[in-house]
């Protein structure tokens, strides 16, 4: 065999490999982007009020940060969500104006504790979901740990297209409602108890009922119940209905 076949065969030879390694690649990028791809509609079926996301990886490679990625934010919401409707299911909180809770401490200092601690945790927390909530919060967090577009577009095609997170878009306007409704409610509820402490003299509790020795002061208090009854039976519905729209409205309430 002389030199121009010996030449042409490694050529052949060369090309040959390329090709094996090209399809090699290609296949195993394809059985990489199909493993993520079931993985990702998998989590559709977990209940995010009350499961967890953050599963074990299952692809490797970009492929793994990408599916990291997709898990980590949907983990952090599901926990924040469940921290906030574990705060409004909370017994504390909804027998807050039990009026035998008044016979304590007239000075309703661990109401007062309650009160700012309650707000300021969920405060925090559905203010994060809020802004979890955006589109553009949710594209732009696969943009803080990659760069390829390719991997981009696929995970806004799994977070988006695929619906994985229509949920999730779609509670944001009632979030924001059962923030304003429970902010009220609580205010309210923190009138109520500087309105008892100013006129702690003027009232006693008899069969689990507030009893007042004027009827100014009667009046005053009926006005600021009447008002938190209103504010609780806002955030009830608010609550149901996002508890509604997160189980992908598979339970009616």
């Amino acid at each position: 065999m002389n030199n121009k076949k010996k030449f042409i065969l490694i050529i052949v030879f060369i090309i040959l490999i390329v090709f094996l390694l090209i399809g090699f690649v290609v296949i195993r990028g394809k059985i990489q982007e199909n493993t993520l791809k079931n993985e990702i509609n998998s989590l559709k079926e977990l209940d995010i009020t009350k499961d967890r996301y953050n599963k074990p990886i299952k692809t490797k490679g970009n492929y793994a940060v990408l599916e990291e990625a997709i898990k980590d934010y949907l983990d952090d919401y599901a926990v924040n969500l469940q921290s906030v409707l574990s705060i409004l299911k909370d017994d504390e909180f909804t027998n807050l104006l039990l009026a035998d809770n008044y016979l304590e401490d007239i000075e309703f200092k661990e109401q007062f504790l309650f009160i700012e601690k309650t707000r300021k945790s969920f405060n925090t927390k559905i203010n994060k979901l809020i802004e979890n909530c955006d589109k553009d919060s949710i594209k732009d967090y696969i943009k803080t740990k990659m760069k390829s577009k390719y991997y981009i577009a696929l995970y806004e095609e799994l977070m988006l297209d695929n619906n994985v997170s229509s949920e999730i878009i779609e509670s944001k306007e009632l979030l924001s409602k059962t923030k304003d409704r429970v902010n009220l409610m609580l205010d309210t509820s923190e009138e109520i108890f500087s309105f008892l402490k100013k006129h702690k003299d003027e009232w006693v509790v008899e069969n689990g009922e507030v009893k007042f020795r004027s009827q100014v002061l009667l009046n005053e208090y009926n006005t600021y119940l009447a008002k938190v009854r209103q504010d609780k039976r806002m955030r009830n519905y608010a609550f149901f209905m996002l508890l509604l729209i997160c189980k992908e409205k598979k339970v009616v309430i």
